[in-house]
């Protein structure tokens, strides 16, 4: 098989996010969870814990946990170390926000613990990633700084989150398309995306990739240049940055994050917790949380989320070994 081919796998993702579902099955109310703790796997600053905060607030404005909620981080790996202490989780009032970095975090790990050493609870969102270069750099606009990245492949440092996770893909897949060998992709990771700021405004690195959400301040300040947005059209947030696809590449590709909760689960309490996700999912004020992120709503629960994480370990592997990511 080609390595276009497979790199073309991991676009199916991207496909079945825009599309978004809204499975699952139904359950009884109840009171609402008390106790609840919500764990962002990485430092704060990086899209995993802006949802974890996003739930916060909307769960208990809307009354569907019982106050306070608590957001907390364990940093490291790419979500590693926060699926390890998962995974040895006693208390059932636990959630953890994960997504396809996480996915490509296990498998560069090489780690012991995996997705399947949790229960799924819920897909939630899907999020254009956007590509910048820092205020300094001399291109323009994206046909500019393809064409140093063609003569430099090497030379030419790319940051954005976790090891594995979908800014590497994104710039492994961006790469095969525009004719660079993804094997050459020099990609520095940090553990969130939050985290490659500084890098892109010392001028230590050429370019960077992370979530709309996490450099929109900065693109709108003006100290990072957007030059490309991921998704199939154009984020609300930097309106006047155009698409991969309008620039002549062939490529779409959405981000896309979760929850999970501690293995063992009792069937009753995960109906619990899916029903608490449905009833938020559902609920003006989510919505209105996805609109202001410029998120993408990819609801799906329980049995099809499993499947879903299953899918995307054999998709983010194969795209991974074709970068040279791993091996």
């Amino acid at each position: 098989m080609s390595r276009r081919a497979l790199l073309v796998g991991a676009l199916a993702t991207a496909a079945v996010l825009v599309a978004g579902c809204t499975s699952g099955a139904g359950g009884t109310s109840g009171a609402p969870i008390t106790g609840l703790r919500i764990m962002a796997p990485a430092k704060p600053g990086g899209g995993w814990h802006q949802t974890a905060q996003s739930l916060q607030d909307v769960l208990q404005r809307d009354r569907l946990a019982a106050s306070p909620v608590q957001v907390y981080n364990v940093e490291g790996a790419g979500g590693v170390n926060g699926l390890n202490q998962l995974a040895g989780e006693k208390d059932d009032k636990v959630l953890m926000v994960m997504g396809q970095v996480m996915v490509g975090g296990i498998i560069n790990a090489n780690a012991q613990r995996t997705l399947k050493d949790t229960t799924p609870i819920a897909r939630l969102l899907g999020e254009s990633l956007v590509l910048v270069v820092p205020e300094s750099a001399p291109y323009r606009n994206l046909e500019q700084f393809l064409s140093a990245w063609r003569a430099d492949p090497k030379g030419t440092v790319i940051t954005g989150g976790s090891a594995g996770g979908a800014d590497q893909i994104l710039a492994g897949l961006i790469a095969d398309r525009v004719g660079i060998d993804p094997a050459q992709l020099n990609y520095v990771p940090n553990s969130g995306g939050g985290e490659s700021i500084p890098k892109l405004l010392s001028g230590e690195v050429k370019a960077g990739i992370s979530g709309v959400g996490e450099y929109k301040d900065l693109i709108r300040s003006g100290k990072l240049r957007a030059i490309a947005v991921s998704g199939q059209k154009r984020s609300n947030l930097i309106p006047e940055v155009k698409t991969l696809t309008e620039q002549g590449i062939a490529l779409s590709y959405l981000n896309w994050r979760g929850v999970v909760a501690r293995p063992g689960l009792s069937d009753g309490v995960k109906q619990q917790y899916i029903d608490m996700i449905r009833k938020m999912r559902d609920s003006p004020t989510w919505q209105q949380v996805l609109k202001s992120n410029d998120w993408e709503d990819s609801f799906i629960t329980g049995d099809e989320f499993a499947k879903f994480i299953e899918q995307e370990d054999g998709t983010v592997r194969k795209a991974l070994k074709e970068i040279g990511a791993v091996k």
